[in-house]
């Protein structure tokens, strides 16, 4: 009897805790939500948009109702709740509405939306989220979830505000200079060379969580760049500290947290398709970052994003030991420089993407 009773509670701990990871130990449960930040509708049939477009979510996550939850990691949970979001987007953006909708699904725990979709009147042939042309930005301006852009002397709409996923950092890409820009680009589905790069984005808001440059065992040399304050190799440098990790069959989470967390910041906050998608910024464009943190800072605040004064990972290594040692931004009030630091110590994570 006591046998059979050990192998029926065996049986029932193997249930409990299976989740959306491999792994054998018992996993977390974490909880999410969902709901529209936004609508704007004056027509009868609006209820009835706004429950296709959550019917569509739901079947999709496999769920009926909220708080809804998964059981694994956060960052495993998180990845499977946007991945069936965003099918739940793509079978539902050919509609035509006649209304704006705004869904979000959130990260209870963290506080992170998950995901964003909005849905417009005319879907495909609906204008931008913001007016200002590619070609007239310029540092401080609002970028949106659709690409496009505003002036920072805009006084933003709620709308606008839960849509704005950064600020422009740079316009345009110089050759030449301090803030040479040495890369080769792919779009973010990592195989559509990007033809040409307008400028570059920093995110509105940080990684959540105070990260690590690399692990104490996977300190080596990457091969990134020795620049502290020159140079816009975010994108190559990221690109190295991917194929570091695939070179010695170890994975980006665990060996290289900072480039990890910057590049999936995408599970947070999806980037535009003709971009290259979120990166770590260099040493370089943390400096050009710090030369202008007063205009950028206020872009971020009025857009309700963190605002960037703390200490910051970059992606260039230290030219005198980068084996152990990576640059990080110190913008806060008082310091305003770029420093070495071993890459076992912990600071913030802020993702850049070039557009």
């Amino acid at each position: 009897m006591s046998a059979l009773l050990t192998m029926m509670a065996a049986a029932i701990l193997a249930f409990t805790f299976t989740g959306c990871s491999d792994d054998d130990e018992p996993m977390a449960e974490v909880t999410y939500t969902y709901g529209f930040s936004n609508m704007s509708a004056s027509h009868p049939d609006f209820l009835e948009e706004m429950n296709k477009i959550e019917k569509g979510f739901q079947s999709a996550l496999g769920i009926t109702g909220k708080p809804f939850t998964k059981k694994g990691s956060i960052d495993e949970c998180d990845k499977q709740v946007y991945e069936a979001c965003q099918k739940a987007f793509d079978s539902l953006k050919g509609e035509a509405w006649q209304g704006d909708y705004t869904f979000q699904v959130t990260n209870v725990g963290t506080g992170n939306i998950v995901y964003t979709a909005t849905f417009s009147a005319n879907n495909e042939n609906r204008p931008p989220i913001g007016n200002k042309a590619m070609e007239d930005v310029d540092m401080g301006d609002f970028y949106f979830i659709d690409g496009s852009f505003a002036d920072k002397s805009t006084e933003l709409t709620s709308t606008q505000k839960s849509v704005c996923i950064g600020v422009v950092l740079k316009k345009g890409r110089d050759n030449s200079g301090d803030w040479a820009d040495n890369c080769n680009y792919t779009l973010k589905d990592g195989t559509t060379l990007m033809p040409e790069v307008h400028g570059y984005v920093l995110a509105l808001r940080d990684v959540k969580g105070i990260i690590v440059w690399s692990q104490p065992w996977s300190n080596i040399e990457v091969g990134c760049d020795r620049n502290p304050t020159t140079g816009f190799n975010g994108y190559s440098n990221t690109r190295a500290i991917i194929n570091a990790i695939e070179e010695h069959g170890w994975t980006l989470q665990r060996e290289f947290p900072a480039a990890y967390y910057a590049v999936n910041y995408e599970n947070v906050c999806p980037a535009p398709a003709k971009t290259s998608g979120w990166f770590l910024p260099s040493g370089g464009q943390c400096q050009y970052w710090l030369n202008n943190k007063d205009v950028i800072h206020n872009s971020m605040l009025n857009a309700e994003g963190d605002g960037c004064f703390g200490l910051y990972w970059s992606s260039s290594e230290d030219a005198d030991n980068p084996v152990s040692n990576a640059y990080y931004l110190d913008s806060c009030p008082g310091y305003d420089k770029i420093y070495s630091e071993w890459k076992i110590s912990s600071n913030a994570v802020r993702a850049c993407l070039a557009f």
